[in-house]
């Protein structure tokens, strides 16, 4: 699923930084020491956005990441009420506007809050322009080299250990492997025709150990053949690249860094297009990804075959 557009671990940062930047129009006729502490909050909370916003892209945050976004998370709420509070005393200091003596008293009465508000609104933008100070410069004070933090945090995937599991050590898994055996062969459809099959399930089921079982079996009865895992959040280049090089291992030889995802389609449909070919793509988590993917396989009618998980 993608993420919203506001995420929680970003809060009412971005709704914040609009209203400072109202704030700073001539509507509120602040005081310049004012508007300089709002310029302030405007660009540290804006590269704090950025920084949140970086954090919730990412699939998992350490630990001195997430105290340092939720203290980010919580002064920007401070902030937010201080400046709705100046806001909704301004606007009821400024609506009503009777007529006569007792409208002149009003009037005068009015402008002397005004000014009481424009000087408290002061005096709580310095208190929160340190709050800021101080968070910053604890993520600093306590920031620590990530190359030297992080040595050995090395995610381990579990597909791993569905891929070179040893088929001795695997209960169980036969029947299944044979029964979809049958089911790819060409029974019921045009032996030309490309067949699509997919393995759907709950993580942990062994979905990768079954696709990897029918993989061995089958892969030499094709011409090519690729073993794909996409993820969460695909790579589409590395996972285009990675086809490329199995089906065809003389294209590693070949400068492909710097392709784009059409280069990598058209040279992968170029290769494979009179050829019988068997392409597992494990692990999808949208239909987009495997839309993308499909692109770069053609039906091309010598009797292919596609397994997917998900």
């Amino acid at each position: 699923m993608e993420s919203p557009v506001v995420t929680a671990l970003e809060g009412p940062m971005a709704s914040l930084l609009e209203k400072l930047g109202d704030l700073l129009t001539d509507k509120y006729k602040l005081l310049n020491e004012t508007k300089e502490q709002i310029i302030f909050l405007k660009d540290e909370l804006g590269s704090m956005h950025v920084f949140l916003k970086k954090m919730s892209d990412t699939e998992e945050l350490d630990q001195q990441d997430k105290c340092w976004a939720n203290e980010i998370r919580e002064l920007s709420y401070d902030i937010e009420d201080s400046v709705n509070d100046f806001m909704y005393n301004f606007e009821c200091n400024s609506n009503s506007n009777p007529r006569g003596l007792k409208g002149f008293v009003d009037r005068i009465v009015r402008f002397l809050a005004t000014i009481n508000t424009r000087h408290e609104i002061s005096k709580e933008l310095q208190s929160l322009k340190r709050r800021v100070i101080e968070v910053s410069e604890r993520r600093t004070r306590y920031k620590i080299d990530d190359a030297a933090s992080k040595p050995n945090r090395t995610t381990l995937d579990l597909r791993l250990l569905a891929l070179y599991a040893e088929t001795s050590g695997l209960v169980g898994i036969n029947g299944p492997t044979e029964e979809f055996i049958q089911l790819m062969s060409e029974q019921g459809v045009p032996a030309s025709e490309r067949k699509v099959l997919s393995i759907v399930g709950f993580g942990g089921l062994g979905k990768t150990t079954l696709a990897n079982q029918i993989f061995r079996k089958m892969e030499g009865q094709f011409q090519c053949r690729a073993f794909i895992s996409v993820s969460q959040k695909p790579n589409i280049k590395r996972i285009f690249r990675t086809v490329l090089s199995q089906v065809d291992p003389l294209a590693c030889e070949h400068t492909m860094e710097s392709w784009d995802e059409n280069e990598y389609i058209s040279a992968l449909r170029k290769f494979i297009f009179d050829k019988r070919y068997f392409i597992v793509i494990d692990d999808i988590w949208d239909d987009s990804a495997w839309y993308i993917i499909k692109c770069a396989l053609p039906d091309n009618k010598n009797g292919s075959r596609l397994i997917t998980t998900t």
